[in-house]
């Protein structure tokens, strides 16, 4: 992330109702000054990682992907992407891209052990890419989360390095999906 982030659409994205509905727990709305209280942050934290998710073509800005609570004993991080850029949303490769590169970076330049993330069930596009990445489900929150008036369970997920390796043909520099 870059200063200039903070007074791009950046903040706006965490103020949009569709994009913040299934984040769960995402303060709302959102300003500038909220958002750069959080670049602030995470460029001084020791636990997280946030990074800017670039649209190569044009430099654009349009999401961010974050490794928090990074546990440097234990080595395992919660890993999380939002592609704030509604444009980007009707291909679903940016958010399959992001995630990829997040995990290679995890495991291979962090030396993290395991990945946990979590999505709203029935978010059936969400569901589909933890598939496809190997997340595998490993609890639940009943009821966790009020949307639309209705309690929903937030899906727990992890995906353990060496079931990365396997899926990568045991080569840690060959690219997973």
């Amino acid at each position: 992330l870059r200063q200039e982030d903070v007074a791009g659409p950046w903040h706006e994205w965490f103020s949009d109702e569709e994009i913040t509905k299934h984040l769960g727990g995402r303060e709302f709305p959102n300003t500038m000054e909220k958002q750069q209280a959080f670049y602030e942050a995470a460029v001084n934290s020791c636990t997280d990682v946030v990074l800017a998710v670039v649209d190569k073509a044009t430099d654009k800005h349009i999401g961010v992907v974050s490794l928090r609570k990074i546990d440097w004993v234990h080595r395992h991080a919660d890993i999380a992407v939002v592609i704030g850029n509604k444009e980007f949303w009707k291909s679903g490769t940016s958010g399959l891209e992001a995630y990829t590169l997040a995990i290679k970076t995890a495991f291979q330049r962090l030396n993290l052990e395991n990945l946990i993330g979590g999505y709203l069930a029935g978010y059936k596009s969400v569901e589909k890419l933890m598939e496809l990445l190997q997340f595998r489900e490993v609890g639940r929150y009943k009821g966790l989360c009020a949307i639309d008036g209705k309690r929903e369970d937030v899906v727990v997920v992890q995906l353990c390095r060496d079931d990365w390796l396997k899926r990568s043909g045991g080569k840690p520099g060959k690219k997973a999906g």
